[in-house]
């Protein structure tokens, strides 16, 4: 179960180079298709913090079509994960503990700048509750997966609601999504390859889903479920199964149909097309998300939401560059 101390760094073994701890928020204005990330790693054990500013508009399927783009390395790492500002601009306040985060930027160009608030609309879900994830007495390591979520982690899916200044010009922001943060250790490999998915209908649906991924021949398949839920006026339930199959433009998904079924034995059916996307190659030095926002239809319902595959550029080379064996 997620506590409140949890929004803030753990207990690690401080020899442990590789211990990483990550926060992570997408957010989208659905109108002129703007699909924003946020992301921060941090290794307090080695007193460094990558962070990754990046938002697009439209689809982007080249990282040069992508609008904005801060990433930058070897920022010193802060004291504290609940509260603290990095050089980049970025500041970060867990201010209802891992349910209500304040996220603020100034880029030191001038030319972006948000200040967003997120709110949970449930308990934070702990994929290694057995009492929350049925699914976690069964998972063995998987090398697409890695070690990232076989740690700590917790998900919320909530409101974010601020603004966002672009080049000069600036919008509201009043979505659903979620946000995360991972702790553990972490060595990068570049070796994963697993989806992350996420659908929101505001209080009346949301979705989340990890599933690893295959690649053959070109081919991207999803595989069983690690783990997911539904949040559905603010009761959580598992799912146990999904069904996933997408389209995709050079390897950026724009078009997913997924069947879901949780723990009461609840189906969902859900439709997406692509209103934005882009190639994330900045979060992580050894890995790319080739992400999206989705406009879904669940029955008469419309929402958003990313689905991003995340793999690994070894993983890639391994399966796609001239050096390949399968």
């Amino acid at each position: 179960m997620i506590v409140d101390q949890d929004a803030e760094f753990h207990p690690r073994d401080p020899s442990d180079r590789t211990w990483t701890e990550t926060t992570f928020l997408p957010f989208f204005i659905p109108e002129p298709g703007i699909f924003g990330n946020v992301y921060v790693l941090a290794r307090p054990n080695v007193g460094v913090a990558i962070s990754s500013i990046l938002i697009s508009e439209g689809l982007c399927v080249q990282p040069y079509e992508v609008d904005y783009t801060d990433a930058q390395m070897h920022l010193p790492c802060p004291a504290s994960f609940r509260k603290y500002t990095l050089d980049n601009g970025l500041s970060v306040e867990a201010v209802d503990g891992p349910s209500g985060y304040h996220f603020s930027y100034r880029s030191k160009l001038g030319s972006c700048q948000f200040d967003l608030d997120f709110k949970s609309m449930h308990q934070p879900f702990d994929p290694h509750d057995p009492k929350e994830n049925p699914l976690a007495a069964t998972v063995q390591h998987d090398p697409r997966v890695g070690v990232a979520w076989s740690n700590g982690h917790f998900e919320a899916k909530g409101r974010i609601t601020g603004s966002l200044t672009l080049r000069g010009r600036t919008y509201a922001v009043d979505c659903y999504e979620g946000m995360d943060h991972s702790w553990g250790p972490r060595p990068e490999l570049g070796t994963r390859s697993v989806s992350w998915i996420s659908v929101n209908f505001g209080p009346a649906l949301a979705m989340h889903l990890a599933v690893p991924l295959d690649l053959n021949d070109g081919h991207v398949t999803y595989d069983k479920l690690r783990f997911g839920f539904a949040v559905e006026h603010g009761q959580v339930h598992a799912l146990t199964d999904v069904r996933i199959d997408a389209q995709r433009v050079q390897m950026l998904p724009t078009a997913i149909r997924i069947h879901a079924t949780d723990i009461r034995g609840k189906q969902y059916e859900i439709h997406g097309s692509a209103v934005a996307g882009h190639p994330w190659y900045s979060f992580n030095p050894c890995h790319v998300s080739y992400q999206s926002v989705m406009r879904y239809r669940w029955g008469e319902h419309t929402g958003y939401g990313e689905v991003g595959d995340i793999f690994g550029l070894e993983y890639l080379a391994q399966k796609m560059s001239r050096s390949a064996r399968y």
